[in-house]
């Protein structure tokens, strides 16, 4: 396994839920932002640890921030309920993997937390945004080289 293994595996679990699919469900890639969908997902890497379990036996735990953005306009009431709405589906449908759907060399993946929501302006909307980390691990061996 490696970051991107793990990483590829959740855009293809996101974009099995209902409102997202390629097209809004990203990797780094902002620019779906600006093409006026109703609700986005880009992926980015977070920290990452990788210590020795014991003889020639490695444990890397990656995390995978996923940025979670819903338009931020209209009655107030509808936003909030929206963004509620949204983000649960998102976290209830990440708890049906544990392993990323058997993603090579993932032991287990779940969700950490989130950051404080925040509204950003990316020149065209306001947008709702919450950081979730999800944290992956993978256990395997390393044939040392001296």
């Amino acid at each position: 396994m490696s970051y991107v293994t793990a990483e590829n595996a959740l855009i293809t679990i996101l974009t099995g839920l209902a409102g997202f699919s390629t097209a809004n469900v990203k990797a780094g890639d902002y620019r779906c932002l600006k093409a006026g969908i109703t609700k986005a997902i880009v992926l980015q890497p977070g920290p990452f640890t990788h210590n020795s379990q014991a003889n020639q036996y490695l444990r890397t735990q990656w995390t995978i921030n996923i940025e979670l953005y819903i338009p931020f306009g209209g009655e107030m009431s509808t936003v909030a309920s929206n963004i509620r709405t949204v983000r649960q589906a998102v976290i209830d449908h990440i708890d049906k993997y544990p392993t990323l759907n058997g993603a090579s060399g993932v032991v287990l993946a779940l969700l950490q937390g989130a950051g404080e929501p925040e509204v950003r302006n990316d020149g065209r909307q306001y947008l709702f945004r919450q950081v979730m980390a999800l944290l992956g691990e993978e256990r395997g061996t390393v044939s040392y080289a001296e």
